[in-house]
């Protein structure tokens, strides 16, 4: 019997009335009901108007301080290497200061020759310095039509052959319009910054040129048609790296063939990681590839990743189950691991609509998350980080489970009752980072950071126009990411290949690599700085 029998029940007065039992079951049902939609409307109101970081304010949580302390004592000092520099001292963090400006235009202004002479003896006075003032301006992008006259000459009297200047390097393929920055700019404009093709447009007219934006859209493609071997090629590495961290988001697509004109795709993020042989983190490099996927079933990221033997490191998707399956699909085993990020997220949700049960669970993963803040800070090596995991970490994670094993099948709030289902049901998943690869991180938060740009950037574009924009899309994102990964700037990187790549040898293809780009202009500044 549910609430609206029960009322009909009571209001009808025919029949005997229901037990108390039956009474105190219906209502208890209700009662858990509202609660749950209370703490859900909470959530939504938040998600709305609310910060959105999980982090916990360290007032609301004070059990664990002492503990803390003594643990950050228990880590030993790494000793530096011979050729290490070694870890300076903690200090106090002090406010982040602004950049001094550094002046691109010099103009002096100088005394007027009517004021020059001295007004008490009359000879020539002599600079003795300047009154210095900044003013920070702002110069508007503008395009420029660059026109090349290549010469041509000929010997009249015996009219022999015609002899041809070289073609211009600054431009991207013989014959095309757009030049290198001009495509690295539409490509930064869609995957860095989020804009649609339209608002690219009206930018563009703004800097002077106005171009359509079936134009634009033609040039977007001419510019996955030369970055798409590269975009391959990062692909192919991330299959190779020793680690997936990997994720999906939604992206709609617009579609004729199908009800409604758009399809609810998703799109995959995929980081590779390669570690050091050593164990040293810092050493760690990274590749990011993208792609699109007209559906969430599992078969998708299945045959992305079909030949890679990878650990997988994920949220709670089934669909993990069997592509790791040695039984299913190309028929190669995976280890799985968890995130704690996903496991903490419930309970916190819990503790801010006010479920005081949640508070251990939420205390817990505030000193687990402490105690990786302290193995980055001494830049503990992966074992040296997995013996603190397993001495520190292990045992508060394995408290939980208990308590989470113990409140398993009592009626509990919405989100805390989800919270100890994952923690019991991801269990084996969770552990791989405490007890098994101390290279591995505790969550999978590279991958979710990975989604925010594209996030973000639908608010703006809503959707992408055809199944093969999305993959363009996703390829683009590739280049970009696995840039930001390195530490590359986009907008001189992007330019820079655009304009070789071309002509640039198959074999050599792994040159044009974010990593190896930063690394050669590294070496190229530090030639002219001893120069």
């Amino acid at each position: 019997m549910d609430f609206t029998d029960l009322l009909s029940e009571l209001t009808s007065g025919d029949g005997d009335m229901p037990s108390r039992e039956t009474l105190t079951a219906v209502l208890q049902t209700a009662q858990k009901v509202i609660e749950d939609q209370s703490v859900e409307i909470s959530h939504l109101q938040k998600q709305l108007f609310g910060r959105r970081s999980e982090k916990v304010p360290a007032g609301q949580l004070s059990l664990f301080a002492e503990l803390l302390k003594a643990v950050a004592e228990r880590v030993p000092e790494r000793e530096p290497e011979e050729d290490e520099t070694p870890l300076p001292k903690e200090k106090r963090k002090k406010k982040a200061r602004r950049k001094p400006l550094v002046p691109t235009q010099t103009i002096e202004i100088p005394v007027p020759e009517d004021e020059r002479p001295c007004p008490q003896c009359g000879e020539p006075r002599c600079t003795i310095g300047h009154a210095r003032s900044l003013v920070v301006e702002y110069t508007p992008p503008k395009f420029e039509v660059i026109e090349y006259l290549r010469e041509t000459v000929a010997c009249k009297p015996c009219e022999g052959e015609i002899a041809r200047s070289e073609p211009p390097k600054a431009r991207a393929r013989e014959g095309a319009w757009p030049g290198p920055k001009l495509l690295g700019a539409l490509i930064i404009n869609k995957a860095v910054d989020g804009l649609p093709l339209r608002r690219t447009q009206r930018r563009f007219k703004r800097a002077g040129g106005d171009f359509g934006s079936s134009t634009l859209s033609r040039w977007e493609g001419f510019a996955h048609e030369l970055l798409e071997p590269l975009s391959m090629r990062i692909a192919d590495l991330v299959r190779g790296a020793h680690l997936i961290n990997l994720d999906d988001t939604g992206l709609r697509v617009r579609d004729k063939t199908v009800e409604g004109g758009v399809v609810n795709g998703k799109i995959w993020t995929f980081c590779g990681r390669y570690f050091d042989p050593g164990g040293d983190l810092s050493k760690t490099i990274e590749y990011v590839s993208y792609a699109y996927a007209p559906t969430w079933e599992a078969v998708h990221p299945e045959d992305w990743l079909r030949g890679s033997s990878a650990i997988l490191q994920g949220d709670a998707y089934r669909g993990y189950e069997r592509i790791a399956s040695p039984e299913r699909g190309d028929k190669i085993g995976r280890l799985l691991a968890g995130c704690a990020m996903h496991a903490r997220r419930p309970f916190r949700q819990a503790l801010e609509s006010g479920d005081a049960a949640a508070r251990p669970f939420v205390e817990g993963f505030q000193k687990i998350y402490l105690i990786e803040k302290i193995a980055k800070d001494r830049r503990l090596l992966a074992d040296e980080r997995l013996e603190l995991r397993q001495a520190e970490s292990l045992p508060v994670l394995r408290e939980m489970r208990a308590r989470a094993r113990d409140l398993r099948g009592m009626p509990l709030l919405k989100p805390f009752e989800q919270g100890v289902t994952y923690l019991n049901n991801q269990w084996d998943k969770l552990v791989v980072p405490f007890e098994i690869d101390g290279r591995l991180e505790i969550d999978n938060g590279e991958a979710e950071r990975r989604l925010r740009r594209i996030a973000s950037g639908r608010k703006a574009w809503l959707f992408a126009g055809s199944k093969n924009g999305a993959e363009r899309f996703a390829d683009m994102l590739s280049i970009v990411s696995t840039a930001d990964a390195a530490g590359v700037d986009c907008g001189l990187y992007l330019p820079s290949i655009i304009e070789h790549i071309d002509d640039w040898p198959a074999r050599d293809l792994d040159q044009l690599l974010p990593t190896h780009w930063k690394a050669a202009l590294d070496q190229l500044l530090l030639e002219k700085s001893q120069e």
